[in-house]
């Protein structure tokens, strides 16, 4: 007994009730008895055929599809009355344009067919291998493209259990497929790096983000570079969490071109920041482990010819007494073939030895204890670039590559060049600037000596001129008619190198910090009018006017003496530029402040002299049309600035000068031990065209 869609095939579709039970069913059944005359086509079939049962029953079922008999559904049901054996049979009919599945039964009086449109069955399927074949097809192409790729991918799963490499990561890290699935893949990443990493993974797992996170990556030589890794989640049809896709780039030339350029930004910062160059020297070459190297050593040239080794830097602390040791074997001035610092030294060219094997050290040592220096060192890789500084060659740097796989480059080799490109111009601004300041003190200490052993003699040969003039007195004009005026001038010819020498000791005491100040109660409106009273004849004798414009009185605490000085410099700058024009001199009070202003009509200074005219030796004309060493403006700023004022000038040329100082009523303390230095400038007065100095305080 069969049931075939829930129907007794034991049974004949013979009674009206069991007809119209199989007219019913969702398919097709005929029956033939053993003649294959059709004695039953159920009503599935008749719409299928096309044909009704009353033009089939009786009618044998080849003669009706003559094309049966020699299909494969006919041998189907050939076989099946022969054999006496159920055959199921699956064909495409052509004319239906249809899939069929046909399960010829035997019975007592010969077959029954069963007939079942399976066409959507079929689409389906072959939809479905379609679909299996395509995705095998795509995975197929993703695993080649994925392998081609320049980047490392890789797929995690919700645990981030990794169970994906591409074979670009297997490539780069020498790990094997056991060995990186699973969460083996965090044994190739930096020790220094992986809780980094962990904590980068929780953080996003926990809201499902995506993350970027830049690590250092074990290659399967055993350096490591740095790499970028992005991921990004993925999410199942329901919303769930499935784990991690993501991609692995070499960042490494990237990341040490930015930690090149930091570090030489910073290396530049420190070589500008001081002239002391041995001392920025190390401080520069300390940066430079191990960003640039892990032992760098600097040689500079001497003076004698020989070669002083100023700084060892190394980043293994165990190396120190192997850094000690080093300066026992500084490069050799008469060059070595194979040694680098003493090739570079000689040739004056950046030189680069990537592979430093024993074969090299061999080569380059020049002792047996040379050699076992370098090998207990252990470098592998060697770089040594000149310091060149205006076409002449001040020493060598050296770096060594010591870390395990550390090589040094082209792009090494360049940086290396800028900084000892850097540290040259260092150097010899140190070097120019030691060589300049030991000019200055060399010419303070001659000014110093010139002035005292000058100023010695003028002294007696002043009181002899005094002593003279009144013997002239006594003596007939007659007879000697130019003695007084000779006397005179010669007088004031003493009197004015003896001011001279007066400025140069002035600048010396300022110079060595003891320019000291003698506070007392001073009355700026008589000492203004005395001062005027002395220029007042010169001014007259040079068809000038000395007007003066003073309150009475205007009470201070300063130096008298340095006071004095201030104004017998600005009158005699006013009485000498001034060209036989008015000079002005004025005093009055603002607020807290007593204020000077001394102005003349003459020549004027040009815009580019105003701010150096109070710099030491420094004129706003020619020396050539008036005398001085340029000093007087210098000193008088020194003074001004010293009691806590300021002083300004405001000329053009060709319409005079007005000079104005202004000072605290009570300056500030002033330590014995005050050194010249940089000073502050103060604010220029409105609408003027001039410069300013000092600060009030």
């Amino acid at each position: 007994m069969m049931e075939i869609s829930g129907l007794d095939t034991s049974l004949e579709p013979t009674s009206a009730a069991f007809a119209a039970m199989l007219d019913a069913v969702g398919h097709g059944v005929v029956a033939v008895d053993r003649q294959w005359r059709l004695s039953f086509v159920n009503a599935w079939m008749e719409r299928v055929l096309g044909r009704s049962r009353q033009e089939l029953l009786g009618h044998e079922l080849w003669a009706e599809f003559p094309t049966l008999r020699t299909s494969s559904f006919g041998a189907a049901y050939l076989r099946a009355m022969r054999d006496g054996v159920e055959v199921v049979h699956e064909g495409f009919v052509p004319i239906s344009n249809a899939w069929f599945e046909s399960r010829a039964s035997p019975c007592a009086t010969g077959l029954i067919l069963f007939i079942k449109d399976v066409t959507e069955r079929r689409r389906a399927a072959q939809e479905l291998k379609d679909r299996e074949e395509r995705l095998r097809e795509s995975e197929t192409l993703f695993r080649k493209l994925a392998d081609s790729a320049p980047v490392m991918l890789w797929m995690t799963d919700a645990r981030v259990s990794c169970v994906w490499h591409n074979r670009r990561w297997y490539d780069f890290t020498g790990q094997t497929e056991a060995e990186a699935l699973g969460l083996g893949w965090l044994d190739a990443i930096h020790p220094e790096d992986r809780a980094k990493v962990g904590g980068v993974l929780q953080a996003s797992i926990a809201r499902w983000v995506p993350y970027p996170v830049e690590y250092r990556l074990r290659t399967r030589d055993g350096q490591y570079r740095w790499t970028l890794a992005y991921a990004s989640p993925r999410v199942g049809e329901s919303g769930e969490f499935l784990g991690y896709i993501g991609s692995v780039i070499d960042i490494h030339e990237r990341k040490r071109g930015e930690e090149r350029l930091a570090f030489v930004s910073e290396a530049s910062r420190i070589l500008s920041e001081s002239l002391d160059y041995e001392d920025t020297l190390a401080r520069a070459t300390q940066l430079a482990v191990p960003v640039l190297g892990d032992w760098c050593m600097v040689d500079l040239l001497q003076e004698g010819g020989g070669i002083k080794r100023v700084k060892v830097s190394w980043a293994d602390p165990a190396l120190e007494p192997l850094a000690r040791e080093t300066v026992r074997f500084p490069p050799q001035v008469s060059g070595h073939p194979s040694h680098l610092p003493s090739r570079v030294l000689l040739e004056a060219r950046a030189l680069l030895v990537e592979d430093a094997d024993d074969a090299y050290k061999q080569r380059a040592a020049y002792s047996p204890e040379h050699l076992a220096h370098m090998r207990a060192i252990g470098f592998q890789s060697v770089m040594s670039v000149p310091m060149v500084a205006r076409g002449r060659t001040l020493g060598v740097i050296t770096f060594l590559a010591i870390a395990p796989g550390r090589r040094f480059t082209q792009a090494d080799l360049e940086t290396a060049e800028d900084l000892a490109r850097r540290a040259a111009l260092a150097v010899d601004n140190g070097r120019l600037y030691h060589e300049a300041q030991q000019a200055v003190r060399v010419r303070e200490e001659f000014l110093q000596v010139a002035s005292h052993e000058l100023k010695t003699p003028l002294t007696p040969l002043s009181l002899k001129l005094q002593l003279l003039a009144r013997t002239a007195e006594s003596l007939p004009r007659e007879r000697f008619p130019r003695l007084s005026s000779d006397l005179d001038m010669m007088r004031q010819q003493v009197q004015r190198l003896s001011s001279l020498m007066d400025e140069l000791l002035d600048v010396s005491r300022i110079n060595a910090g003891r320019f000291s100040m003698t506070l007392e109660v001073v009355d700026l409106s008589a000492l203004v009018r005395d001062a005027a009273a002395r220029f007042e004849p010169e001014v007259l004798r040079l068809g000038g006017r000395l007007m003066v414009d003073v309150p009475e009185p205007l009470v201070g605490v300063w130096d008298r003496q340095r006071l004095e000085q201030v104004m017998t410099n600005l009158l005699s700058n006013a009485q000498k530029y001034g060209g036989g024009r008015p000079v002005r001199a004025r005093v009055w009070r603002e607020g807290h402040l007593a204020c000077i202003a001394v102005r003349d009509e003459g020549i004027g200074i040009a815009p580019e002299a105003l701010s150096r005219i109070f710099e030491k030796f420094e004129r706003a004309v020619s020396e050539r049309h008036y005398g001085g060493l340029g000093l007087g403006l210098y000193i008088t700023r020194q003074i001004v600035e010293a009691l806590g004022g300021t002083i300004c000038v405001e000329s053009a040329p060709n319409q005079g000068s007005t000079f104005t100082v202004k000072l605290p009523l009570t300056p500030p303390p002033v330590s014995p031990e005050r050194k010249e230095g940089p000073w502050a400038p103060a604010h220029p007065l409105p609408g003027s065209e001039g410069a300013c100095y000092g600060r009030l305080r």
